[in-house]
């Protein structure tokens, strides 16, 4: 046996079947044996990856005992003259085990072999060729003066930027997605530390191998892809904890006197700094968002009354009362502060044009409320103007800063129906057609392209397509094509659409950032109505409704009178009890009605759509189509155009 190919799983069946099809698929003459450890996975897959792949050797830990503990066991089952130790949610091209393999053979001084990683949108991974993280390497990293300087040979040697990626090149520091060491020097050193959970053992590993009097050498005769992030799933503070806390391991024991020092505490400094832009990501995207905001904007709106005291109402002397500081500027920040949660700005829908036009519209209602004030309690309109103006500015700022200090998105992109290109047979059409079809997904625009598989894709003809039909997901059948017909598709195509794979074994659907099956497509349910964000939107409406329709119920009685809804407005006074417990709910259908249609059961309506059935039509039937396209395309808007037509009696 020549090869020996270590892969340990953690929930990642999708990515784990395309990494097995990829290495099926190799054109070698080598002989070689897949070994998969798994790690306790909820859902392994193994059941249809072994019937797919009955040659797999399959390993099933009962717990999940670490990314090194679990590679050991695959090493010390492996036969092969040599090792790769793959991660599954990596692809090889039909080359790689060859090229690699041939190039140990005749390079007898390498201990760790690597090539050229790319994700998921063709990008250059920086990690597949690293220089040794000592202390000013470290440094370098933590302060970001590695990435202004991304080509210097001083600051950026932790990615070894200087060196061409596309050369092979001696190395420090092999990255652990692909690691490929002759079986025997392997064991020698003794595989990877077990004191490392999950981080840090690759860089253990590779220093291990220099100390043993061994190279480490990146090639880019042949790649890989590696849809990074994917079996890890790295979280924020997790994984801040876990990696740091894994150089604190590499820095005990691989220095010593001061140079351990020095590196531990420049280790403690960054987790500190990347713990604390963590915790500010995170608290950005909590319930503490509305409270920043308030906070915020309480800020801003003392700040405007300050200036416009000292330079324009107040001139020579004086300021505004208590009564405007406390209650007025308060009230603009309570109902501001409702609107975003309407819109559903503190739940899924944070984009800067939905919260500027959210302020604009509720600063708009607030003037016209203004005007209905006695003239005591009007203040200055100036003042509401510039304060909505300026909170919008305040909001917006602070989210992109904080984004832009962290990387993490905290302004929500549009949810955007596919509009697809497919790359494949017509039998693996059929099935990515019956997997959208059964996760509800309907695409806006879909495209078969007719090249013949196997044959030479026109990239030229392909990207004018995707121009021409603003294509925003390319999806290319993974058996189709060789693998490094995707790889070159991903490099020269992968920054203007998603390129994702169709692996037909599955069937899924797999992405640089997601992993689509049956179950969990685009990460959306069948029924918007079940969706949490939706729910906690429908339960703000409600009861600000009610307590808006108590606080103005002279002027809204009058209304009902005027409008034809007084027997709707008096059904909602009656039943403003359950409303305001969580019994009840303004719209939506029975729970008869749920129950029938097989639909996420909701609180009893005030206001039941069946009603709004014509008596023309069958009502039964209506029923059932009316509720079943609610519970699917449930939004407020819609809510309260129903709570109009149905308050009328």
């Amino acid at each position: 046996m020549d090869l020996s190919i270590v892969i340990v799983n953690f929930n990642v069946k999708e990515f784990l079947t395309q990494c097995l099809e990829s290495i099926y698929r190799s054109q070698t003459n080598y002989q070689y044996e897949v070994v998969v450890v798994d790690n306790a996975s909820v859902d392994s897959g193994q059941a249809l990856i072994m019937k797919a792949f009955p040659a797999v050797r399959w390993i099933q830990n009962t717990e999940n005992v670490g990314f090194g503990r679990a590679n050991n066991q695959g090493f010390e089952a492996a036969k092969g003259e040599y090792t790769l130790i793959l991660n599954p949610d990596t692809v090889v091209q039909e080359d790689t085990l060859e090229v690699c393999i041939s190039y140990l053979k005749s390079h007898p001084e390498v201990g760790g072999l690597g090539v050229k990683g790319i994700d998921g949108a063709g990008q250059f991974l920086p990690e597949s060729k690293r220089g040794l993280p000592t202390p000013l390497t470290a440094l370098w990293k933590i302060t970001g003066l590695s990435r202004m300087f991304p080509k210097s040979a001083f600051f950026a040697r932790y990615h070894m930027g200087h060196l061409d990626p596309d050369a092979n090149h001696k190395v420090d520091i092999l990255v652990g997605c692909f690691m490929m060491v002759p079986t025997a020097l392997l064991r020698k050193v003794g595989g990877f530390d077990p004191r490392y959970f999950m981080y840090g053992e690759d860089i253990d590993l590779s220093y291990e191998l220099l100390k043993s009097g061994h190279e480490n050498h990146y090639i880019s005769d042949s790649q890989i892809i590696h849809y990074k992030g994917e079996s890890t799933k790295r979280g924020s503070l997790n994984y801040v904890r876990m990696f740091y806390q894994a150089m604190v391991i590499f820095a005990k024991k691989q220095f010593s006197g001061s140079s351990a020092l020095a590196y531990t505490l420049l280790i403690y400094l960054g987790i500190y700094l990347r713990a604390g832009l963590a915790l500010l990501a995170r608290l950005a995207k909590s319930a503490a968002t509305p409270v920043i905001d308030a906070f915020l904007l309480a800020l801003t709106l003392d700040q405007l009354k300050t200036y416009w005291e000292h330079n324009h109402r107040f001139i020579n002397g004086g300021s505004y009362p208590d009564t405007y500081t406390y209650y007025i500027q308060g009230s603009y920040i309570l109902f501001w502060l409702l609107a975003l949660g309407l819109s559903g700005v503190y739940t899924k829908n944070a984009r800067p044009a939905v919260i500027a036009r959210t302020m604009a519209v509720a600063t708009l209602v607030i003037g016209f409320c203004y005007g209905l004030l006695p003239e005591a309690l009007r203040f200055s309109r100036a003042l509401l103007i510039l304060g909505g103006l300026s909170g919008i500015t305040v909001l917006i700022s602070w989210r992109s800063v904080i984004g832009f200090l962290t990387g993490k998105h905290l302004f929500t992109r549009p949810i955007q129906r596919p509009r697809m290109l497919y790359l494949g047979s017509d039998s693996g059409k059929q099935k990515l057609q019956k997997l959208l079809a059964e996760n509800g997904i309907v695409p806006a625009f879909f495209l078969q392209d007719q090249v013949a598989t196997n044959a030479t894709v026109d990239l030229e003809e392909v990207a004018a397509k995707i121009r021409l039909y603003s294509i925003n997901e390319c999806i290319i059948e993974s058996t189709a094509w060789p693998t490094s017909t995707l790889m070159k598709i991903m490099a020269e195509l992968g920054t203007k659409t998603n390129i994702k794979s169709l692996i037909t074994q599955g069937p899924y659907i797999v992405g640089s950032n997601s992993s689509l099956n049956q179950g969990e497509a685009y990460g959306l349910g069948r029924f918007n109505v079940a969706n949490a964000n939706y729910r906690r939107q429908k339960r703000l409406l409600d009861l600000v409704l009610t307590f808006l329709l108590f606080a103005t119920l002279p002027i809204t009685g009058a209304l009902a009178v005027l409008f034809g809804r007084t027997k709707g407005v008096a059904l909602w006074i009656a039943k403003s009890g359950k409303l305001l417990t969580g019994q009840a709910t303004l719209i939506g259908y029975s729970t008869d009605a749920a129950e029938r249609n097989q639909l996420p059961k909701l609180a009893s309506p005030i206001f039941d759509i069946a009603n709004g059935i014509p008596k023309v039509l069958n009502v039964s039937q209506s029923e059932s189509a009316l509720v079943t396209n609610y519970a699917k395309e449930a939004e407020l808007k819609s809510d309260l155009h129903q709570l109009w037509q149905l308050s009328k009696f």
